[in-house]
Formats: C-alpha cells, structure tokens, sequence
C-alpha cells in the first residue's frame, strides 16, 4: 500500500510540481479546453433561428403571451369543479 501512495505522489509531483516538465501555463490551456463549452456559448443552428422568430411571430399575432391567456384556472375556478 505505501507504494503505491509513494508511486502515485511522485506522479504528482512530476505532473505538477516546481520540477516538473510541464509549465503551469500549460496546464491553463489544459483547463480551457476542458471548459470550453461553458466559458463559450455554442452557435445556434438555422432551426433554432427560425423556431425563435417564429415563436416571436405568433406571440405578436396572438397577444403578446403565445395564445396562453384565459386557459390559466385560479383557485377558485378549480374549487367549483
């Protein structure tokens, strides 16, 4: 068991350590790339465009709420069903 632990924090060191082979900035770009689908926003694609403005186009047509208004039931109309 020591050995293994003596193995695996030589590892280490070499990997991250002040003697390493390694720079630290390297292991930034390691770091990035890593996170790179969230530090940058993926591109829409042209069906997510067009579905957008078409949900644009028919809350205009319809009011402004997408059709929704008048279908949400209160407290009250619930109770008396």
């Amino acid at each position: 068991m020591n050995q293994m632990l003596d193995n695996a924090y030589t590892v280490t060191s070499n990997l991250f350590g002040p003697a390493s082979a390694i720079p630290w900035w390297a292991w930034l770009l390691v770091v990035a790339a890593i996170m790179f689908k969230f530090l940058v926003p993926e591109p829409k694609t042209v069906r997510d465009i067009a579905d957008e403005r078409d949900q644009m186009m028919l809350n205009e047509l319809l009011g402004g709420d997408g059709g929704k208004k008048g279908k949400k039931k209160g407290k009250k109309d619930k109770k008396k069903k």
